[in-house]
């Protein structure tokens, strides 16, 4: 002991020593202890670093390397009362604690506490009494550096990017690593329960922390974060499992949305076809905020009545490639609305293999024949040069309503004569199919060099339906498999030398 004591004054792992020895039951080191951390100040922070110098010397948190019969000693004094914490529980640990979870600063380690070890150790700390002790104390904590802490753990549990395997009940899949077989983990319900939990959000990106405030039902705090990104995960929350009463909160704060941003996010993924985007905006009355989308848009998410007043021309596609032209005053509002060409057509035809009414399904019928050149300007013709494109694509693949609008509005690809030929064949024009190809043989070329653009199948469903020959090239013969023209591994020389 008299050795120990030798060491020098100065030291950074004084506190350190004399904690040790007080831990071990010597009476006198206890006393010290005490005294120096009533002093406050220099005396308070020697004693409060050595302890950290302790459980860094026991690997605190280090897995398999982990010496819990050492850490558990120093967990247990800075559990200690203290009635001069300003934070709760009021505990020595609670006292000294920064305000933020940040690890110590790189370089030589002066005894800094690892706040997000702590909550580690409430997770998962062998010693099952010490584990509930500091489970209770971050179920009840204010203090500012373990909230950071409990939030930090959180986000990295709540990314929603990885399937997580059995934390979802029997039969469901989750992106959500906060449940297991459907049942709240133990991170989850120490955020639950403790009171100071959520906090608003810093960071209005802070898109991981979105579902805190969904779990406890604490809508309100919801506004802080960037509309569209709210938006986004929102509809991310619903495509995957979360308890039933998450999803509901999901579906509410998506009907409140008000910001422009965020609404146009949802107005957009129920164009796109999303269920729930599409429930929100009818049951909200949601609207795209640029005027040249709104047929589309009620057409899209079947607001017939609607769409009627919106569009009584039946002019949707090309009010739709107008937004283009009209949509530089107003680039914001274009740029979080945009839907590609493809997308579009993808969409419009899908609608209309549903029971449409049947005016509504004449006036879309009559706007996907009228996408030619238009003159009023370059950006309205490339969107409707696009969307001709997507539809030609459509009827390559014999869709019924795609191969119809390309035989009666004269659709043929642009780029070149040979890719006409395939489509001709395809929407069964054989009139002028004929003309320009009479025995087949343009055709057979073609295919021969680009098949990989087509489908057999497709070629070959036309030809029987006419009773024509299938245009589709034969395989080419393979190649002899004698060894004049293989090379067998056991013709290979065997040494370098014969090269």
């Amino acid at each position: 002991m008299l050795r120990r004591w030798r060491r020098p004054f100065h030291s950074p792992r004084r506190g350190q020593y004399v904690l040790a020895d007080a831990l071990a039951g010597n009476a006198h080191a206890r006393a010290r202890i005490d005294r120096w951390w009533a002093a406050g100040g220099a005396g308070r922070d020697r004693v409060w670093r050595g302890a950290w110098f302790l459980l860094s010397d026991a690997y605190f948190r280090f897995g398999n390397h982990e010496r819990p019969e050492q850490v558990a000693p120093v967990l247990e004094f800075l559990l200690e009362p203290d009635p001069t914490s300003g934070y709760l529980p009021r505990v020595r640990l609670t006292a000294c604690l920064p305000q933020t979870a940040a690890d110590p600063p790189q370089g030589l380690y002066e005894g800094d506490p690892y706040v997000r070890r702590l909550v580690q150790a409430a997770l998962a700390f062998p010693d099952l009494e010490l584990r509930r002790r500091l489970a209770e104390l971050m179920s009840v904590t204010d203090q500012p550096g373990l909230l950071d802490a409990l939030e930090i753990e959180f986000r990295s549990r709540a990314r929603l990017d990885s399937t997580y395997v059995g934390a979802a009940p029997p039969g469901h899949e989750t992106l959500c690593n906060l449940w297991y077989g459907g049942e709240p983990t133990a991170l989850l319900r120490i955020v639950c329960a403790n009171p100071h939990l959520p906090r608003p959000s810093a960071d209005p990106g802070d898109v991981n922390l979105v579902l805190l405030p969904l779990v406890k039902d604490r809508l309100d705090l919801l506004p802080a974060f960037d509309q569209a990104v709210l938006a986004q995960r929102l509809l991310k929350c619903l495509d995957t499992w979360l308890p039933e009463e998450v999803h509901d909160r999901c579906r509410r704060a998506l009907r409140e949305l008000s910001a422009r941003d965020g609404v146009a996010v949802v107005c957009k993924q129920a164009m796109l076809g999303d269920t729930e985007a599409t429930a929100a905006v009818r049951a909200a009355g949601h609207r795209p905020a640029h005027p040249a989308w709104l047929p589309l848009f009620l057409l899209l998410t079947r607001q017939f009545a609607a769409y009627r007043e919106a569009d009584p021309e039946g002019r949707v596609l090309q009010l739709a490639c107008f937004a283009s032209e009209w949509g530089s005053a107003d680039e914001d509002v274009l740029d979080e609305l945009q839907v590609e060409e493809k997308a579009i057509i993808d969409r419009v035809l899908h609608v209309l293999e549903t029971d449409l009414p049947d005016d509504v399904a004449a006036s879309v019928r009559r706007s996907l024949r009228d996408l030619g050149p238009s003159g009023s300007s370059l950006d309205d013709d490339f969107c409707r040069r696009a969307m001709r494109r997507a539809l030609l694509t459509h009827a390559a693949t014999l869709v019924p309503e795609a191969v119809a609008a390309v035989v009666d509005a004269g659709y043929l690809p642009e780029d070149d004569d040979e890719s006409a030929l395939p489509v001709l064949f395809l929407t069964e024009q054989f009139e002028r199919y004929d003309r320009e190809d009479p025995d087949g043989t343009r055709l057979r070329a073609i295919l021969a060099t680009q098949s990989y653009l087509y489908e057999h199948e497709h070629f070959r469903t036309v030809a029987r339906r006419n009773s024509r020959p299938d245009p589709w090239p034969a395989p080419a013969p393979r190649t002899s498999d004698s060894r004049s023209s293989t090379r067998h591994a056991t013709t290979w020389p065997s040494s370098f030398g014969h090269f």
